[in-house]
Protein backbone atom coordinates (compact mmCIF):
# COMPACT_ATOMS: atom_id res chain seq x y z
CA UNK A 1 0.00 0.00 0.00
CA UNK A 2 1.62 3.70 -0.93
CA UNK A 3 0.70 6.45 1.66
CA UNK A 4 3.26 8.70 1.03
CA UNK A 5 2.07 11.16 -1.40
CA UNK A 6 -0.61 12.81 0.13
CA UNK A 7 1.56 13.10 3.96
CA UNK A 8 4.74 14.08 2.14
CA UNK A 9 2.53 17.13 0.62
CA UNK A 10 0.75 18.00 3.60
CA UNK A 11 3.86 18.12 6.13
CA UNK A 12 6.09 19.99 3.49
CA UNK A 13 3.20 22.86 2.96
CA UNK A 14 2.41 23.34 6.46
CA UNK A 15 4.89 21.59 9.37
CA UNK A 16 8.24 20.36 7.91
CA UNK A 17 10.09 22.90 10.28
CA UNK A 18 9.63 20.98 13.40
CA UNK A 19 10.42 17.58 11.89
CA UNK A 20 13.77 20.04 10.29
CA UNK A 21 15.01 20.57 14.19
CA UNK A 22 13.99 17.15 14.94
CA UNK A 23 16.56 14.91 12.30
CA UNK A 24 18.87 17.80 13.01
CA UNK A 25 19.33 17.13 16.94
CA UNK A 26 19.24 13.18 15.76
CA UNK A 27 21.98 13.88 13.10
CA UNK A 28 24.16 15.97 16.20
CA UNK A 29 24.08 13.35 18.21
CA UNK A 30 25.33 10.77 15.16
CA UNK A 31 28.45 13.50 14.47
CA UNK A 32 28.90 13.78 17.82
CA UNK A 33 29.30 9.98 18.84
CA UNK A 34 31.76 10.15 15.38
CA UNK A 35 33.82 12.41 16.48
CA UNK A 36 34.00 11.86 19.79
CA UNK A 37 36.80 9.31 19.55
CA UNK A 38 39.01 11.92 17.59
CA UNK A 39 41.31 13.06 20.64
CA UNK A 40 40.23 10.19 22.83
CA UNK A 41 42.58 7.51 20.90
CA UNK A 42 46.07 8.85 22.11
CA UNK A 43 44.20 8.77 25.85
CA UNK A 44 42.77 5.15 25.27
CA UNK A 45 46.19 3.75 24.48
CA UNK A 46 47.32 4.68 27.56
CA UNK A 47 44.14 3.56 29.57
CA UNK A 48 44.02 0.19 28.43
CA UNK A 49 47.81 -0.19 27.50
CA UNK A 50 47.25 -0.65 24.08
CA UNK A 51 48.76 0.64 20.65
CA UNK A 52 47.55 2.80 17.66
CA UNK A 53 47.22 -0.27 15.53
CA UNK A 54 44.36 -2.00 18.01
CA UNK A 55 43.00 1.67 19.06
CA UNK A 56 42.18 3.59 15.60
CA UNK A 57 39.93 0.59 15.10
CA UNK A 58 37.81 2.66 17.48
CA UNK A 59 37.17 4.77 14.61
CA UNK A 60 38.01 1.89 11.69
CA UNK A 61 35.27 -0.51 13.63
CA UNK A 62 32.81 2.41 14.04
CA UNK A 63 33.08 3.36 10.17
CA UNK A 64 32.99 0.09 8.90
CA UNK A 65 30.12 -0.88 11.05
CA UNK A 66 28.22 2.40 9.51
CA UNK A 67 29.07 1.42 6.46
CA UNK A 68 27.82 -1.97 6.50
CA UNK A 69 24.43 -1.30 7.72
CA UNK A 70 23.56 1.84 5.57
CA UNK A 71 22.55 -0.18 2.74
CA UNK A 72 19.80 -1.41 4.76
CA UNK A 73 18.27 1.72 5.72
CA UNK A 74 16.15 2.09 2.00
CA UNK A 75 14.62 -1.29 2.78
CA UNK A 76 13.97 -0.24 6.51
CA UNK A 77 12.68 3.00 6.16
CA UNK A 78 10.01 1.47 3.24
CA UNK A 79 9.10 -1.59 5.69
CA UNK A 80 8.96 -0.01 9.00
CA UNK A 81 8.86 3.41 8.18
CA UNK A 82 11.54 6.54 8.54
CA UNK A 83 9.84 7.64 11.56
CA UNK A 84 9.79 4.52 13.41
CA UNK A 85 13.39 3.82 11.88
CA UNK A 86 14.51 7.30 13.29
CA UNK A 87 13.73 6.55 17.10
CA UNK A 88 15.01 3.00 16.87
CA UNK A 89 18.43 4.41 15.96
CA UNK A 90 17.94 7.33 18.76
CA UNK A 91 17.06 4.76 21.25
CA UNK A 92 20.06 2.48 20.15
CA UNK A 93 22.42 5.12 20.46
CA UNK A 94 21.56 6.11 24.03
CA UNK A 95 21.87 2.20 25.24
CA UNK A 96 25.37 1.68 23.21
CA UNK A 97 26.84 5.27 24.92
CA UNK A 98 25.95 3.47 28.55
CA UNK A 99 27.93 0.29 27.39
CA UNK A 100 30.74 2.12 26.06
CA UNK A 101 31.11 3.94 29.26
CA UNK A 102 31.29 0.96 31.46
CA UNK A 103 33.91 -0.90 29.32
CA UNK A 104 36.61 -2.88 30.61
CA UNK A 105 39.30 -3.26 28.01
CA UNK A 106 40.09 -1.91 24.71
CA UNK A 107 38.43 -4.71 22.95
CA UNK A 108 35.04 -4.43 24.47
CA UNK A 109 35.78 -0.36 23.83
CA UNK A 110 36.07 -1.97 20.08
CA UNK A 111 32.84 -3.83 20.23
CA UNK A 112 30.66 -1.05 21.46
CA UNK A 113 31.80 1.73 19.09
CA UNK A 114 31.06 -0.73 16.65
CA UNK A 115 27.48 -1.26 17.71
CA UNK A 116 27.34 2.56 18.20
CA UNK A 117 28.75 2.77 14.11
CA UNK A 118 25.43 0.58 13.50
CA UNK A 119 23.15 3.10 14.82
CA UNK A 120 24.98 6.14 13.17
CA UNK A 121 25.13 4.27 10.02
CA UNK A 122 21.03 4.32 10.32
CA UNK A 123 20.66 7.93 11.27
CA UNK A 124 22.73 9.99 8.39
CA UNK A 125 20.61 8.31 5.94
CA UNK A 126 17.57 8.37 7.34
CA UNK A 127 17.60 11.75 8.40
CA UNK A 128 18.09 12.84 4.48
CA UNK A 129 15.21 11.12 3.35
CA UNK A 130 12.83 12.73 5.85
CA UNK A 131 14.38 16.12 5.03
CA UNK A 132 13.59 15.32 1.10
CA UNK A 133 10.73 13.63 1.59
CA UNK A 134 8.97 16.32 4.09
CA UNK A 135 10.98 19.79 3.19
CA UNK A 136 8.84 21.58 -0.40
CA UNK A 137 11.85 21.76 -3.41
CA UNK A 138 12.41 25.80 -3.31
CA UNK A 139 13.55 25.06 0.37
CA UNK A 140 15.18 21.74 -0.36
CA UNK A 141 18.71 23.16 -0.86
CA UNK A 142 18.74 25.40 2.42
CA UNK A 143 17.30 22.31 5.08
CA UNK A 144 20.06 20.61 3.54
CA UNK A 145 22.68 22.92 4.10
CA UNK A 146 21.57 23.95 8.21
CA UNK A 147 21.15 20.16 8.73
CA UNK A 148 24.83 20.11 7.46
CA UNK A 149 26.04 22.98 9.08
CA UNK A 150 24.08 21.66 12.62
CA UNK A 151 26.20 17.97 12.36
CA UNK A 152 29.09 20.29 12.14
CA UNK A 153 28.52 21.51 15.70
CA UNK A 154 29.67 17.96 15.86
CA UNK A 155 32.93 18.10 15.09
CA UNK A 156 33.34 21.72 16.42
CA UNK A 157 31.98 20.58 19.64
CA UNK A 158 32.94 16.98 20.20
CA UNK A 159 36.89 16.89 20.89
CA UNK A 160 36.39 19.95 23.39
CA UNK A 161 33.81 18.39 25.08
CA UNK A 162 35.54 14.97 25.08
CA UNK A 163 38.52 16.05 25.83
CA UNK A 164 37.94 17.81 28.90
CA UNK A 165 35.50 14.84 29.99
CA UNK A 166 38.88 12.46 29.04
CA UNK A 167 40.91 14.48 31.30
CA UNK A 168 38.16 13.80 34.27
CA UNK A 169 36.11 11.23 34.17
CA UNK A 170 36.24 9.38 30.28
CA UNK A 171 32.82 7.29 30.36
CA UNK A 172 30.96 10.32 30.60
CA UNK A 173 32.67 11.21 27.01
CA UNK A 174 29.69 8.83 26.22
CA UNK A 175 27.19 9.81 28.54
CA UNK A 176 27.29 13.63 28.08
CA UNK A 177 24.40 13.30 25.23
CA UNK A 178 21.94 11.16 26.84
CA UNK A 179 19.07 13.92 27.49
CA UNK A 180 19.48 14.86 24.17
CA UNK A 181 18.81 11.59 23.42
CA UNK A 182 15.89 11.41 25.26
CA UNK A 183 14.61 15.10 24.34
CA UNK A 184 15.23 14.11 20.60
CA UNK A 185 12.61 10.88 21.38
CA UNK A 186 10.29 12.72 22.47
CA UNK A 187 10.04 15.45 19.88
CA UNK A 188 10.61 12.93 17.10
CA UNK A 189 7.36 11.15 18.53
CA UNK A 190 5.39 13.75 18.31
CA UNK A 191 6.73 15.78 14.86
CA UNK A 192 8.09 13.24 12.55
CA UNK A 193 5.41 11.55 10.00
CA UNK A 194 4.33 8.46 10.06
CA UNK A 195 4.43 7.36 6.11
CA UNK A 196 5.23 4.58 4.10
CA UNK A 197 5.64 3.82 0.69
CA UNK A 198 5.75 0.81 -1.19
CA UNK A 199 6.62 -1.89 1.30
CA UNK A 200 9.17 -4.19 -0.40
CA UNK A 201 8.24 -7.88 0.12
CA UNK A 202 11.81 -9.22 1.12
CA UNK A 203 15.15 -8.38 2.11
CA UNK A 204 17.60 -8.47 -0.69
CA UNK A 205 19.45 -11.03 1.54
CA UNK A 206 22.39 -11.74 -0.59
CA UNK A 207 22.73 -8.51 -1.52
CA UNK A 208 23.77 -7.77 1.79
CA UNK A 209 25.78 -10.57 1.84
CA UNK A 210 28.06 -9.56 -0.67
CA UNK A 211 27.70 -6.06 0.88
CA UNK A 212 29.50 -6.83 4.40
CA UNK A 213 31.92 -9.45 3.09
CA UNK A 214 33.27 -6.60 0.05
CA UNK A 215 33.28 -4.05 2.47
CA UNK A 216 35.26 -6.47 5.65
CA UNK A 217 37.89 -7.87 3.46
CA UNK A 218 38.62 -4.30 1.59
CA UNK A 219 39.07 -2.91 5.07
CA UNK A 220 41.32 -6.02 6.26
CA UNK A 221 43.12 -5.30 3.39
CA UNK A 222 44.05 -1.98 3.69
CA UNK A 223 44.38 -2.05 7.07
CA UNK A 224 47.10 -4.36 7.01
CA UNK A 225 48.89 -4.11 4.18
CA UNK A 226 51.66 -2.13 5.46
CA UNK A 227 52.78 -4.88 7.34
CA UNK A 228 51.51 -7.89 4.83
CA UNK A 229 53.25 -6.19 1.78
CA UNK A 230 51.31 -6.05 -1.34
CA UNK A 231 52.55 -8.64 -2.98
CA UNK A 232 51.57 -11.35 0.20
CA UNK A 233 49.36 -13.94 -0.03
CA UNK A 234 47.33 -12.81 2.75
CA UNK A 235 47.14 -9.22 1.06
CA UNK A 236 46.29 -10.90 -2.40
CA UNK A 237 43.85 -12.99 -0.80
CA UNK A 238 41.94 -10.68 0.73
CA UNK A 239 41.89 -8.32 -1.70
CA UNK A 240 40.87 -10.39 -4.12
CA UNK A 241 37.52 -11.56 -2.18
CA UNK A 242 36.77 -7.85 -1.40
CA UNK A 243 36.60 -6.66 -4.91
CA UNK A 244 34.85 -10.37 -5.96
CA UNK A 245 32.29 -9.80 -3.27
CA UNK A 246 31.35 -6.01 -5.05
CA UNK A 247 31.42 -7.07 -8.17
CA UNK A 248 28.94 -10.30 -7.32
CA UNK A 249 26.51 -7.84 -5.77
CA UNK A 250 26.55 -5.37 -8.74
CA UNK A 251 25.96 -8.14 -11.17
CA UNK A 252 23.01 -9.14 -8.38
CA UNK A 253 21.48 -5.71 -7.77
CA UNK A 254 21.50 -4.87 -11.25
CA UNK A 255 19.17 -8.30 -11.47
CA UNK A 256 17.06 -8.42 -9.23
CA UNK A 257 13.89 -6.57 -8.65
CA UNK A 258 13.72 -5.24 -5.32
CA UNK A 259 17.32 -4.71 -4.79
CA UNK A 260 18.54 -3.69 -1.32
CA UNK A 261 20.07 -0.18 -3.43
CA UNK A 262 19.00 0.75 -6.39
CA UNK A 263 22.88 0.65 -8.27
CA UNK A 264 20.70 2.09 -11.78
CA UNK A 265 20.81 5.29 -9.90
CA UNK A 266 24.65 5.45 -11.46
CA UNK A 267 22.85 5.55 -14.87
CA UNK A 268 22.16 9.55 -13.67
CA UNK A 269 25.58 11.28 -14.71
CA UNK A 270 24.85 14.19 -11.81
CA UNK A 271 24.17 11.16 -9.51
CA UNK A 272 27.44 9.30 -9.94
CA UNK A 273 29.06 12.75 -9.94
CA UNK A 274 27.89 13.39 -6.85
CA UNK A 275 28.79 9.91 -5.25
CA UNK A 276 32.48 10.06 -6.83
CA UNK A 277 33.15 13.70 -5.63
CA UNK A 278 31.80 13.38 -1.82
CA UNK A 279 34.30 9.80 -1.62
CA UNK A 280 37.44 12.31 -3.10
CA UNK A 281 36.35 14.56 -0.33
CA UNK A 282 35.90 12.15 2.49
CA UNK A 283 39.06 10.45 2.32
CA UNK A 284 40.67 13.91 2.23
CA UNK A 285 38.55 15.08 5.04
CA UNK A 286 39.10 11.21 7.31
CA UNK A 287 43.15 12.41 6.68
CA UNK A 288 42.53 15.79 8.78
CA UNK A 289 40.71 14.48 11.69
CA UNK A 290 42.51 11.50 12.33
CA UNK A 291 46.45 12.61 12.00
CA UNK A 292 45.95 16.54 13.18
CA UNK A 293 44.67 15.25 17.08
CA UNK A 294 47.93 12.82 16.80
CA UNK A 295 49.98 15.19 15.49
CA UNK A 296 49.21 17.61 18.65
CA UNK A 297 49.09 14.84 21.61
CA UNK A 298 52.48 13.09 20.54
CA UNK A 299 54.45 15.54 19.55
CA UNK A 300 53.77 18.78 21.19
CA UNK A 301 52.31 17.00 24.49
CA UNK A 302 49.02 18.58 24.86
CA UNK A 303 46.16 17.44 26.68
CA UNK A 304 42.76 16.00 24.65
CA UNK A 305 41.06 19.18 25.95
CA UNK A 306 43.73 21.71 24.61
CA UNK A 307 43.52 19.66 21.32
CA UNK A 308 39.58 20.18 21.18
CA UNK A 309 40.49 24.50 22.36
CA UNK A 310 42.65 24.47 19.36
CA UNK A 311 40.21 22.65 16.85
CA UNK A 312 36.94 24.42 17.92
CA UNK A 313 37.30 27.76 15.52
CA UNK A 314 38.67 25.91 12.57
CA UNK A 315 35.73 23.64 12.88
CA UNK A 316 33.45 26.34 13.41
CA UNK A 317 34.74 27.37 9.90
CA UNK A 318 33.25 24.60 8.35
CA UNK A 319 29.94 25.27 9.94
CA UNK A 320 30.02 29.00 8.06
CA UNK A 321 31.22 27.30 4.66
CA UNK A 322 28.45 25.02 4.49
CA UNK A 323 25.88 27.81 5.38
CA UNK A 324 27.10 29.90 2.27
CA UNK A 325 27.27 27.33 0.14
CA UNK A 326 23.36 26.55 0.66
CA UNK A 327 22.91 30.49 0.06
CA UNK A 328 25.43 30.63 -3.26
CA UNK A 329 24.76 27.05 -4.43
CA UNK A 330 20.86 28.26 -6.28
CA UNK A 331 23.13 31.11 -7.84
CA UNK A 332 26.62 29.40 -9.15
CA UNK A 333 25.51 26.10 -8.88
CA UNK A 334 27.57 22.97 -7.39
CA UNK A 335 29.96 22.84 -9.63
CA UNK A 336 32.37 26.35 -8.62
CA UNK A 337 31.37 25.35 -4.99
CA UNK A 338 32.97 21.90 -5.34
CA UNK A 339 36.34 23.12 -7.24
CA UNK A 340 37.15 25.85 -4.87
CA UNK A 341 36.70 23.79 -1.95
CA UNK A 342 38.51 20.94 -3.60
CA UNK A 343 41.24 23.11 -4.14
CA UNK A 344 41.07 24.74 -0.89
CA UNK A 345 41.29 20.58 0.56
CA UNK A 346 44.21 19.96 -1.49
CA UNK A 347 46.40 22.65 -0.87
CA UNK A 348 45.66 22.99 3.11
CA UNK A 349 46.47 19.18 2.62
CA UNK A 350 49.75 19.85 0.77
CA UNK A 351 50.77 22.26 3.57
CA UNK A 352 50.17 20.07 5.96
CA UNK A 353 52.50 18.02 4.41
CA UNK A 354 55.18 20.35 6.00
CA UNK A 355 54.87 19.65 9.48
CA UNK A 356 57.79 19.59 11.45
CA UNK A 357 58.82 19.10 15.57
CA UNK A 358 58.25 23.07 16.56
CA UNK A 359 55.66 23.73 13.81
CA UNK A 360 53.26 26.52 15.82
CA UNK A 361 49.66 26.07 17.00
CA UNK A 362 48.52 29.00 14.84
CA UNK A 363 49.98 27.04 11.31
CA UNK A 364 47.95 24.10 12.24
CA UNK A 365 44.61 26.01 13.67
CA UNK A 366 45.28 27.98 10.10
CA UNK A 367 45.51 25.73 7.74
CA UNK A 368 42.95 22.92 9.46
CA UNK A 369 40.14 26.40 8.66
CA UNK A 370 41.38 25.77 5.61
CA UNK A 371 40.90 22.83 5.01
CA UNK A 372 37.41 22.94 6.57
CA UNK A 373 36.06 25.84 4.25
CA UNK A 374 37.27 23.37 1.84
CA UNK A 375 34.90 20.47 3.30
CA UNK A 376 32.45 22.96 3.72
CA UNK A 377 32.28 24.49 0.64
CA UNK A 378 32.48 21.50 -1.63
CA UNK A 379 30.69 18.72 0.09
CA UNK A 380 27.70 19.31 0.91
CA UNK A 381 26.98 21.13 -2.58
CA UNK A 382 28.04 17.70 -3.99
CA UNK A 383 25.39 15.77 -2.05
CA UNK A 384 22.54 18.23 -2.48
CA UNK A 385 23.54 17.88 -6.43
CA UNK A 386 23.23 14.14 -6.14
CA UNK A 387 19.63 14.02 -4.44
CA UNK A 388 18.47 16.41 -6.29
CA UNK A 389 18.81 14.38 -9.59
CA UNK A 390 16.58 11.32 -9.08
CA UNK A 391 13.05 10.81 -8.32
CA UNK A 392 11.13 11.39 -4.90
CA UNK A 393 10.08 7.64 -4.82
CA UNK A 394 13.91 7.03 -4.58
CA UNK A 395 14.90 9.36 -1.98
CA UNK A 396 15.63 6.39 0.13
CA UNK A 397 17.26 4.42 -1.65
CA UNK A 398 19.68 7.60 -2.79
CA UNK A 399 20.34 8.43 0.45
CA UNK A 400 21.79 5.14 1.90
CA UNK A 401 23.66 4.51 -1.50
CA UNK A 402 25.44 8.33 -1.07
CA UNK A 403 25.91 7.73 3.02
CA UNK A 404 27.40 3.47 2.50
CA UNK A 405 29.63 4.73 0.23
CA UNK A 406 31.20 7.71 2.15
CA UNK A 407 31.07 5.60 5.33
CA UNK A 408 33.32 2.86 3.76
CA UNK A 409 35.49 5.27 1.77
CA UNK A 410 35.86 6.81 5.22
CA UNK A 411 36.87 3.53 6.66
CA UNK A 412 39.15 2.34 3.37
CA UNK A 413 40.60 5.42 4.75
CA UNK A 414 41.34 5.49 8.14
CA UNK A 415 42.78 2.15 7.24
CA UNK A 416 44.75 3.31 3.94
CA UNK A 417 46.42 6.01 6.19
CA UNK A 418 47.07 3.68 9.22
CA UNK A 419 49.17 1.81 6.53
CA UNK A 420 50.83 4.48 4.87
CA UNK A 421 51.63 5.97 8.74
CA UNK A 422 53.04 2.48 9.61
CA UNK A 423 55.15 1.80 6.48
CA UNK A 424 56.90 5.18 6.15
CA UNK A 425 57.12 4.99 9.74
CA UNK A 426 59.56 1.97 9.51
CA UNK A 427 61.32 3.28 7.03
CA UNK A 428 62.49 6.86 8.35
CA UNK A 429 63.12 5.44 11.98
CA UNK A 430 65.42 2.78 9.94
CA UNK A 431 66.71 5.76 7.99
CA UNK A 432 67.41 8.08 11.05
CA UNK A 433 68.67 5.53 12.85
CA UNK A 434 71.98 4.87 10.58
CA UNK A 435 72.02 9.30 9.51
CA UNK A 436 71.15 10.96 12.77
CA UNK A 437 72.79 7.87 14.98
CA UNK A 438 73.80 10.79 17.51
CA UNK A 439 70.74 11.75 18.40
CA UNK A 440 68.20 10.53 20.80
CA UNK A 441 65.89 7.54 20.08
CA UNK A 442 63.20 9.66 21.46
CA UNK A 443 64.02 12.53 19.29
CA UNK A 444 64.57 10.14 16.43
CA UNK A 445 60.75 8.54 17.12
CA UNK A 446 59.41 12.00 17.29
CA UNK A 447 60.46 13.01 14.20
CA UNK A 448 59.90 9.81 11.84
CA UNK A 449 56.57 9.82 13.31
CA UNK A 450 56.39 13.14 12.00
CA UNK A 451 57.77 12.82 8.78
CA UNK A 452 54.99 9.88 8.13
CA UNK A 453 52.27 12.22 8.95
CA UNK A 454 53.52 14.12 6.50
CA UNK A 455 54.11 11.82 3.66
CA UNK A 456 49.83 10.98 4.63
CA UNK A 457 49.07 14.61 4.25
CA UNK A 458 50.85 14.03 0.87
CA UNK A 459 49.19 11.14 -0.55
CA UNK A 460 45.85 12.69 0.37
CA UNK A 461 46.81 15.98 -1.24
CA UNK A 462 47.79 14.25 -4.30
CA UNK A 463 44.68 12.14 -4.03
CA UNK A 464 42.27 14.81 -3.66
CA UNK A 465 43.87 16.59 -6.54
CA UNK A 466 43.50 13.53 -9.20
CA UNK A 467 40.01 13.68 -7.75
CA UNK A 468 39.23 17.48 -8.28
CA UNK A 469 38.75 16.91 -12.58
CA UNK A 470 35.71 14.63 -11.89
CA UNK A 471 34.02 17.84 -10.39
CA UNK A 472 33.35 18.89 -13.95
CA UNK A 473 30.53 16.22 -14.10
CA UNK A 474 28.60 18.10 -11.94
CA UNK A 475 27.93 20.46 -14.66
CA UNK A 476 23.95 20.88 -15.59
CA UNK A 477 22.45 22.87 -18.23
CA UNK A 478 20.10 24.73 -15.34
CA UNK A 479 23.38 26.50 -13.56
CA UNK A 480 24.64 27.16 -17.73
CA UNK A 481 21.13 28.69 -18.90
CA UNK A 482 21.12 30.73 -15.43
CA UNK A 483 24.63 32.07 -15.96
CA UNK A 484 23.72 33.27 -19.66
CA UNK A 485 20.47 34.98 -18.81
CA UNK A 486 22.05 36.80 -16.05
Amino acid sequence: MNTAARPVKQTASSSYVPVLVVVILGSFISIYNICSMNVGIPSFIRIFNSDLATAQWLMTGFTLTAGVITPITGYLGEKFSNKNLFLFSIAGLLVSSILCSISWNIYALIVFRMLQGIFCGLIQPVTLTIIFQVTPKPKQTMAVSLWSASTILGPALAPTISGWLMEHQWPWMFLVLIPLCLLTLLLGWRTIPFQRGNVPKRLDGWGLAYAVAGSLALLTFFTNVYSWGFASGASVLFLSIGLSAILLFVILELRTKEPLLQLRLFRNRIFTASITVSAVLIVGLYSGIYFIPLYLQEIHQISPSHVGLLLLLPALTLGVATIAAGRWYDRVGPLRLVLAGGFLVVFASWMFSFLQLDTSYTYVAVWMAVRYIGIGLSLTPAMNAGMQAVPPELYGHASALINWLRQIFGALALGLFTSIFYARMNTHTHVLQHTAADESSRWIHLTAYTMSIDDAFLFAAAFSFIGLPLAFMLRTQRFGTAKKNA
